[in-house]
């Protein structure tokens, strides 16, 4: 947008010997974005053009216009404002304005005129202006329209009224169409804002008029209609015509209602001044919706935290004043009231009112505080979160394959792994009526891509970290913000194969991985899990810290059938609540040297209770002799000549030497020990076949 100095000084006298740069640069620090500013002859003096960035106005409608800037300007320097000339409405009278539609429209008001001497030429300064900012002239009518538009930046449009029927209408156009606008011909389809008369559309609301329409030398006869369109009909029709004219630009930033007022006082004013033969014949204004004031509450206190320093409260009144607000306060709270002009959107937050004392006072003003760096000794260069842990361990060392599944699940899946929906949370906009609840569990989706999966490979693990959704009372966000349903990090995996033993014990092998490579404190198994997708025979609570933290199960043939799971693979699952775990803190490495001596080992294979688990099996060899380092499970076999209830277990141990050779009599009397060890404590003997 290009902005003229001297069109500026019409309304507020800047400074003496204030450059244009210096202009500038203040505008770019406390308003909007300076890109350059040209100096242009205007006679027998210099104009200057600022180019402004327009994205930097995209939440300033009251700045598309050089009376806003101007505003922006006497704030800044702390000048006078004059108000903007005004004149007005003649007479009221109907038949002017019709049917408004108001999902399109807050306020349509429309003057019709005459002007018997046409003057020839529109005012010298006037198309000057014009022309410095980009704008060719056309004619009075048409130039005085575009002129109050950009003091104002409320559009306004100019009708031949000899050429359309009255009353006009603000409506969708209803039926596909081809008309001729001012910039070309173009088709409008059924929901394309338009202008109508009696006959039909006479241009596009808010974007361009139609050609049928526009003032010619010859016309004589006028009507001037400003309105106030809501942005969003606005912007939908220029991205589907393919136009973006001036007037649509403001309209989808959201105007104001009062503006009307400014524009066609300014443009009455104008116009009976420079054709004073022109004669009013009435006005009809319909407002369906009035642009109220936005209130916003706040605290000194709220203030002086938020800009690093205590201002003055005159200096925070008069700014605010200056910018058109209303202030009053009780107590160290501030009530400020917005004027119209920055009610459509740009104020609502206690931290707009931040901004715009913190701008005027200027950024650059306020005091740098200095920041206090501590540097502490680090033990560990290598400290990563437990999530970015568990992802690392199950993707690279155990070879699983991450998913990305949707934060809701279906109706289905939900049922099939014992999810009641009605206690969960359901969310509008959902992709189908059947999936609008948020997952409350990572195993629905897992469940769901599994069946995906297994038309393409009958044996593979995938695993997934996200958020889930578990219902319950709302709470507030991190404790400070609004109400939020309960939330939570989980991780899940599952594996697929054809042997539901093997599947178990590998699944059970990734979990205890994540206890070693993931240091996470205190991870371990009880029998049994409180999941309604686990197998019961074959279900695990995964604990740590002495509390459920998890479950780790074959999933149930009831749950297969449910989630649509035909094939005869085994699925195995386990989920995890990351929350309620944690990481062993860094430690320093030290080196211990490796003994010169060689490491024996034996294997056993002994006949104890299917009841008795591995861990207690592990725990009583390690403990049997001072020279076993490590126990390793080898296989285990049950049936056939194994009585009922057992089961042969085959394990590995490992002897380490301590300062002398491990002689074939320290073996054979550490594997007695052990053997022992595993009589007394767990009722094992020695298999004899």
């Amino acid at each position: 947008m290009k902005i003229s100095l001297e069109w500026i000084s019409d309304y507020v006298d800047l400074p003496a010997g204030l450059t244009a740069e210096q202009i500038a640069h203040d505008l770019t620090l406390k308003t909007v974005e300076v890109e350059d500013f040209v100096a242009t002859p205007a006679g027998d003096r210099t104009d200057y053009i600022l180019e402004i960035d327009n994205k930097s106005l995209t939440n300033r409608p009251d700045l598309w216009g050089h009376y806003g800037i101007a505003r922006e300007l006497a704030t800044i320097y702390d000048v006078p404002l004059r108000p903007l000339p005004g004149a007005s409405l003649p007479n009221p009278v109907d038949g002017l304005v019709a049917d408004v539609d108001p999902a399109l429209c807050q306020r349509m008001a429309a003057v019709n005129l005459a002007i018997p001497d046409m003057p020839a030429n529109t005012p010298n300064w006037m198309r000057e202006r014009l022309e410095r900012i980009g704008e060719a002239s056309v004619g009075l009518l048409v130039d005085l329209s575009n002129y109050v538009m950009f003091t104002t930046g409320q559009p306004n449009h100019v009708y031949d009224s000899d050429a359309i029927t009255l009353p006009l209408s603000a409506r969708a156009n209803g039926a596909t169409s081809q008309t001729e606008l001012l910039s070309g011909p173009a088709e409008l389809t059924p929901s394309t804002p338009v202008i109508a008369d009696q006959t039909g559309p006479v241009g596009v609301a808010g974007i361009m008029g139609g050609a049928n329409s526009a003032v010619t030398p010859a016309s004589r006869r006028f009507l001037i209609e400003a309105a106030t369109f809501r942005p969003q009909p606005i912007r939908r029709a220029s991205q589907q015509l393919g136009i973006r004219s001036e007037a649509s630009a403001r309209f989808e930033k959201g105007l104001d209602t009062q503006r009307v007022d400014q524009a066609l006082g300014l443009f009455l004013a104008l116009l009976t001044t420079i054709a004073p033969t022109t004669q009013l014949l009435g006005a009809q204004d319909t407002e369906l919706e009035t642009t109220t004031a936005a209130i916003v509450d706040v605290t000194e206190d709220f203030l002086a935290a938020r800009i690093g320093t205590r201002l003055p409260d005159d200096e925070v009144r008069n700014s605010l004043s200056r910018l058109g607000f209303a202030v009053t306060s009780d107590s160290g709270r501030l009530r400020v009231i917005a004027p119209t002009w920055r009610s459509t959107g740009d104020i609502s937050l206690p931290h707009d009112i931040v901004e715009e004392v913190a701008r005027i006072h200027g950024y650059d003003n306020l005091p740098v505080a200095p920041l206090t760096v501590s540097l502490n000794t680090s033990r560990s260069l290598h400290q990563r979160g437990i999530e970015r842990r568990v992802r690392e361990q199950l993707a690279v060392r155990c070879g699983m394959q991450e998913v990305v599944t949707y934060p809701w699940s279906g109706d289905g899946v939900l049922a099939a792994t014992g999810w009641d929906k009605a206690g969960l949370v359901q969310f509008d906009g959902a992709p189908a009526p059947d999936h609008d609840t948020l997952r409350p569990s990572l195993v629905p989706n897992l469940l769901d891509a599994v069946v995906s999966n297994l038309r393409y490979s009958s044996s593979f693990s995938i695993f997934e970290v996200g958020t889930v959704f578990p219902g319950g009372k709302p709470t507030p966000y991190l404790g400070d913000f609004e109400d939020m349903p309960p939330q939570g990090k989980r991780v899940a995996g599952v594996l697929v194969g054809a042997d539901g033993v093997v599947v178990f014990r590998q699944l059970k092998g990734v979990v205890e991985s994540l206890r070693r490579y993931a240091h996470l404190v205190d991870l371990d198994f009880a029998p049994g899990a409180d999941a309604a997708w686990a197998d019961r025979a074959t279900s695990m609570t995964i604990t740590a810290h002495g509390g459920a933290v998890g479950a780790l199960a074959l999933v149930s043939k009831r749950t297969r059938r449910l989630a649509g799971i035909t094939a005869e693979q085994q699925i195995g699952c386990f989920e995890l609540n990351l929350a309620l775990l944690s990481a062993h803190a860094s430690r320093e490495n030290r080196y211990e040297k490796l003994s010169e001596l060689p490491d024996s080992e034996f294997d056993l294979s002994v006949l104890l209770a299917d009841d008795v688990p591995w861990t207690q099996v592990s725990t009583v060899v390690r403990g049997a002799s001072r020279y076993v380092h490590d126990v390793e499970y080898v296989d285990e076999f049950r049936g056939s000549w194994v009585p009922e209830g057992q089961r042969s277990l085959t394990l590995r141990t490992r002897l380490r030497p301590q300062d002398e050779t491990l002689t074939a009599q320290i073996i054979s009397s550490s594997r007695s020990a052990v053997l022992d060890a595993l009589g007394k404590e767990l009722g094992a003997r020695l298999r004899d076949q």
